[in-house]
Order: structure tokens, then C-alpha cells, then sequence
């Protein structure tokens, strides 16, 4: 296994013919798994041996649904790599022993994780979320963008996403009612979030198929 990070100049040879997964990962997606791990400032830590039986294993379920036209589905892809950043953040990462200047810590970012979950359904205003910080809207936009490597709004979306996900495959609301009980403005507001995040319509995710959310969840 080889875990390049980015900027690292890195080159393979073989002997002979060999079967090869590359992946790449961007920065955004990292840094969001790296939030939701509270490993905040992650770094990818740069290896050239060993195995991670489990990576691979995931890996291989991405190549496979990829040359197969995604048989699954997209969302169904997009959980798969999500599992497999989720593992890179866990086992190859490095994390800082003392906290960046001018980034959030650990402590802050759950306060504000907690907060933003406590009201999911409501507006959520930056200024209160910089309140919570200790810090002025203004500086707070600036440091959270530089700690988690999205904007405040950007992040509240990716939160609301993940409860509406739960809350179809549940069943307990209609399409409508998840959209109120997320924070999105109407359905339709919503669906536009799902389109531009997982590039599937509402309407197939509230109709994935049974044993897929069971792979997938």
C-alpha cells in the first residue's frame, strides 16, 4: 500500500504486470471526515509499505462499481468512498500535538457540532455559531474555513444532509416533512442539495432499494 499526500513526489516499479487501485482524494473531503472524527489539522501520513486489508477491501468494492456503471447506485458509491476516507482519517493520519494558531479546537468544533445537530430543523445564524466560538462573525467565517476547510453554511449542509438521509431511510417523514424537519427551505430545496452532493433525484433516494441501504449503511 502506498499513501501518497499531496505534493509528494512518488513513482512505482515492477517486474512485471500488476493489478493497481489509485485513488484520489480531495482535500475538501478529507478535512470534512477529519472534522466529524475530531481530528481537526489531520494529516495524511506518508507510507510506502504495509496493508490495510480493510482499505483494500473498499477500494476494490469502488473500482468494481465503477467499471460496472454503478450498478448500486451513486449513493451507494458515495457511501462506499465515504467509508473509505473515514478509515484513512482513523488509522493514517497524523494529528498535531498542540493546536494551530488561528485554527478551532477540537472542544470548540463539538460545541458547535452538538449546537448545529440541537437545531437541525432551525435557522442557524454564523453569528450564533461564533458565540459559541468566542469569536466575532467576521474572524470566526475566516477560522472555521481554515480549520475544517469548508464554510460554516457549507458545513451546517452537509449536517442537515446527513439527518435527511437517516430520516428517509427510516421512513418515519415524507420527502416534505424531512425537508421542515432538516432546516431546508422546502423540498425542493432540498432536492437540489441531494442532486449536487450525491447526483441522485429524491425521488431515487426515498426509493433505494431495501438490501442496498442495509450494504450502505
Amino acid at each position: 500500500m502506498a499513501i501518497c499526500p499531496a505534493g509528494v513526489d512518488c513513482s512505482a516499479d515492477a517486474k512485471g504486470s500488476v493489478d493497481a487501485v489509485f485513488i484520489a482524494v480531495g482535500p475538501r473531503h478529507l478535512a470534512l471526515a477529519a472534522a466529524e472524527d475530531s481530528a481537526l489539522e489531520a494529516q495524511l501520513i506518508e507510507r510506502f509499505a504495509g496493508c490495510d486489508r480493510e482499505l483494500l477491501s473498499v477500494g476494490n468494492a469502488l473500482v468494481s462499481e465503477s467499471g460496472d456503471n454503478y450498478p448500486n447506485g451513486p449513493l451507494f458509491w458515495n457511501e462506499l468512498a465515504g467509508a473509505f476516507i473515514t478509515g484513512l482519517v482513523a488509522r493514517h493520519t497524523s494529528r498535531p500535538q498542540l493546536q494551530i494558531r488561528g485554527t478551532l479546537g477540537k472542544e470548540v468544533m463539538a460545541r458547535l457540532r452538538d449546537y448545529i445537530v440541537s437545531n437541525i430543523g432551525e435557522p442557524i445564524e454564523v453569528a450564533a455559531l461564533a458565540r459559541i466560538a468566542g469569536r466575532s462573525p467576521f474572524h470566526f467565517s475566516r477560522v472555521f474555513s481554515r480549520s475544517v476547510g469548508v464554510s460554516p453554511h457549507r458545513y451546517i449542509v452537509d449536517l442537515r444532509l446527513q439527518r435527511a438521509l437517516e430520516l428517509v431511510r427510516s421512513g418515519e417523514a415524507g420527502l416534505a416533512e424531512v425537508a421542515v424537519r432538516t432546516g431546508f427551505a422546502d423540498q425542493s430545496h432540498l432536492w437540489r442539495w441531494v442532486r449536487r452532493v450525491h447526483g441522485v433525484s429524491l425521488t431515487q433516494l426515498a426509493t433505494l432499494p431495501a438490501s442496498e441501504q442495509h450494504e450502505s449503511s
